[in-house]
């Protein structure tokens, strides 16, 4: 498990792996330079995974960059047959996925234990 600290205007991240599973919980801002290192982050961790959930609970913040950086990890996960699901959206962030139609292009939950069942990681 590793745990990149940043100031608090920024994202910090907190991998674990479950079998071919990573889940990546993350906390703070996801914008401009920081959603730009997050996406190496993301992308690097991926190369060892078969699926990914991404432990939403404690994003405050998203902006066009950090849409991006999903759609990558979506893109990389898809071409091996895996899955990029998001779980434990706050409200602001559920509504920018919906605005920006995410909920159509990623399994969303709203509980973690909604996540690994959808996995059968139970």
């Amino acid at each position: 498990m590793r745990r990149r600290d940043r100031d608090r205007s920024e994202v910090h991240v907190e991998f674990e792996a479950r079998g071919s599973t990573i889940i990546a919980r993350l906390e703070g801002r996801l914008h401009g330079v920081a959603a730009d290192e997050l996406d190496t982050e993301l992308l690097r961790a991926a190369r060892e995974a078969e699926n990914f959930i991404l432990d939403l609970g404690k994003l405050e913040f998203i902006s066009s960059t950090g849409l991006r950086t999903f759609l990558k990890l979506r893109r990389e996960l898809t071409a091996k047959g895996g899955v990029v699901i998001f779980a434990r959206a706050n409200e602001m962030v559920s509504e920018v996925f919906e605005i920006s139609s995410f909920e159509h292009l990623f399994p969303t939950f709203s509980t973690m234990a909604e996540a690994y069942k959808y996995l059968g990681m139970e």
